[in-house]
């Protein structure tokens, strides 16, 4: 008997498999190829910069003020280390097929302890496009998207130890899992947070009186240890100076505008989405309780046909684009999910109330729940996206979706295809316009379409962009090759830390992310370090607005520039007074009459007379 029903699994399952791999393969190659357009001064040359410049010999705490709380970097350090000459290209390459790995390690660890692999390319074809961030902001390894990464691992080592029978196998791979608890709160500090979930998760284990997966003290401790140790290690090395770097950085993030009203802050823009996202969430489980597959099927595609336009029109017009459009089709994935998150933990607490018991496929949306939960309400708090960070955890959440709609579907005895077909109309409209958004939104860079130029060296090689961009690359490269030395410092300014990956010139001051918004007082601490550990820049580039071309329409592929922040001549700020007063102008490049970018150089070379000017 067990056989026949093993066949006839296997008879369902296989046809809807090869059918989601070509989804997942088609979705795959095509995320791929977007990798190379689109550059990025900003945030993708923060996160380079910031790992790049330990390789080359700067200490995580001795030459910054701040940083203790993120320590992606030490993580990228090891591999600007192991291949030196990677680039942007590499890494965002990098990402993507650890993406890919990731996936099919949790596919594969789902389907030991459910049973269940057919319906699982459809659910993850969006990541085989979007990688670890859907936002479709930074395809790169950084603080946003490790935790998406180890927290997929996590998940797949865990469930891996729950179905493992010999009990060395079982304690190696809790050990791995719990090791990837650590990998969590090494990307970011203030994930550390994610190590209440094992517990939250063997509290509810017990209370819930969990049937199908056993989770002992054991095995609790288990997880828990590599955590522990890791983390005691690392204090030990890095000592009093980490703790104090703690208290620094925290002090420079309170002291910005954007933290100084508080942590947490009332968004009705949020709850505007999350609401109009729960009201679409309740029909569609309310759908899911007719008894008629025909009338759950026409409702479903209704339902899925309206969300399709409620998230093409930004609810017909009703609603503001969320992030001043950039976001706002992400911004729905994320108010789905966080809809999930309340629906699923009430209906648990209901469960519970009501003494009913869970099924197979309640007690495994548990365990992957718990640690999503914990992650998207810590990053919905802590980063600076809100509450659009929650997409940057999204794997575990829609297989959890799929799972709770098993479980709805499983005892109306309809055909198992059924819950892949109505987990696709709900999950689609949402997955479409996602995927859409991250193919036109390059992240301050022109559409694809209108990238049109190739980036032949350096740190950019094989990313299309924009011409603009292009000739200023190679202006920079120019004007670092004619007046620098490997080895030199430089001042890039503001908010461009690109521009030391592009000319491979370390930073003088001990932040690269240099931007008016963080205090005089900071900047000239930083100064004061700068002098001290004679850091003193033979070049600095001064970009008087961010370098970046902000999207006026996706569907129409126009852009602009920001306004200015500072005007450099006369700006008081300490950065411009310290390369107005020791260092001298050297080459201009002009984009536009009010838009200039200057390259000044030390004083000691000042006896070069040549001067250039270049405009685009």
């Amino acid at each position: 008997m067990e056989t026949a029903l093993e066949n006839h699994s296997f008879r369902y399952q296989m046809p809807i498999f090869i059918s989601g791999v070509i989804l997942f393969i088609a979705a795959a190659c095509f995320g791929w190829v977007k990798l190379q357009y689109g550059f990025n001064f900003i945030d993708e040359g923060y996160h380079a910069t910031e790992s790049w410049r330990l390789a080359v010999g700067d200490h995580f705490l001795k030459d910054k003020l701040t940083g203790a709380l993120m320590h992606y970097t030490l993580i990228n350090r090891l591999i600007f280390e192991v291949c030196p000459d990677i680039t942007m290209l590499g890494f965002r390459k990098l990402q993507f097929i650890l993406t890919i790995f990731a996936l099919l390690l949790f596919g594969l660890a789902l389907f030991k302890v459910s049973g269940r692999y057919a319906e699982l390319p459809f659910i993850f074809s969006v990541f085989a496009f979007t990688g670890l961030d859907p936002i479709g902001m930074v395809s790169n390894l950084y603080y946003q998207t490790y935790p998406h990464l180890f927290l997929t691992l996590h998940l797949s080592f865990f469930l891996f130890g729950l179905h493992a029978e010999k009990p060395s196998k079982k304690k190696f791979l809790y050990l791995m899992s719990g090791f990837c608890l650590w990998g969590i709160s090494l990307s970011s500090f203030y994930l550390s947070v994610i190590i209440v979930s094992p517990l939250l998760l063997f509290f509810l284990s017990r209370k819930l009186n969990f049937k199908y997966y056993f989770f002992t003290v054991k095995d609790l401790i288990y997880v828990l240890t590599p955590f522990i140790f890791s983390w005691l290690v690392f204090i030990a090395i890095f000592n009093k100076p980490y703790v104090m770097n703690i208290f620094s950085s925290i002090e420079v993030i309170l002291s910005m505008p954007t933290h100084s009203t508080g942590i947490i802050e009332l968004n009705w823009e949020l709850i505007k989405y999350v609401g109009i996202a729960s009201v679409l969430l309740a029909v569609f489980f309310l759908i899911l309780y007719l008894q008629n597959m025909i009338v759950i099927l026409t409702a479903g595609a209704t339902l899925s046909l309206i969300s399709f336009f409620i998230i093409k029109t930004s609810f017909w017009g009703f609603l503001t684009p969320y992030y001043n459009g950039w976001f706002g089709r992400p911004m729905w994935f994320s108010s789905l999910l966080i809809a999930f998150i309340l629906f699923f933990w009430i209906y648990m607490i209901s469960r519970y109330l009501l003494k009913r018991s869970l099924n197979k496929e309640e007690d495994l949306a548990i365990i992957l729940i718990v640690p999503f939960t914990i992650c998207a309400l810590t990053m919905s708090i802590f980063s600076g996206l809100g509450s659009l960070a929650v997409c940057q955890t999204a794997i575990p959440a829609t297989t959890g979706i799929f799972f709770v709609v098993a479980c709805r579907l499983k005892p109306m005895k309809y055909p198992p295809v059924l819950t892949l077909v109505m987990v696709l109309l709900i999950l689609g409209p949402f997955y479409y316009m996602t995927s859409e958004n991250d193919w036109e939104f390059t992240f301050f860079d022109v559409v694809p379409a209108q990238a049109d130029t190739r980036i032949e060296s350096g740190f950019g090689r094989g990313i299309y962009t924009n011409r603009l961009y292009s000739k200023l690359y190679g202006w920079l490269i120019a004007n670092a090759a004619a007046f620098t030395q490997p080895g030199d410092y430089e001042i890039s300014y503001v908010v461009a830390p690109m521009v030391h990956m592009i000319t491979k010139l370390k930073p003088s001051l001990d932040d690269t992310y240099i931007t008016i918004l963080k205090s005089n007082i900071y900047y000239e601490k930083c100064i004061e370090k700068m002098v001290q550990e004679g850091r003193e820049p033979k070049i600095a580039f001064i970009f008087e607005r961010e370098l970046m071309l902000y999207p006026v329409s996706l569907k129409r592929g126009t852009v602009d520039f920001p306004p200015k922040e500072i005007d450099f001549m006369t700006s008081q700020d300490p950065i411009s007074v310290y390369v107005r007063t020791h260092m001298t102008p050297a080459s201009t490049c002009k984009i536009s009459k009010d838009h200039v970018i200057r390259c000044y150089v030390n004083q000691n070379l000042a006896h070069n007379p040549k001067k250039s000017e270049k405009k685009f």
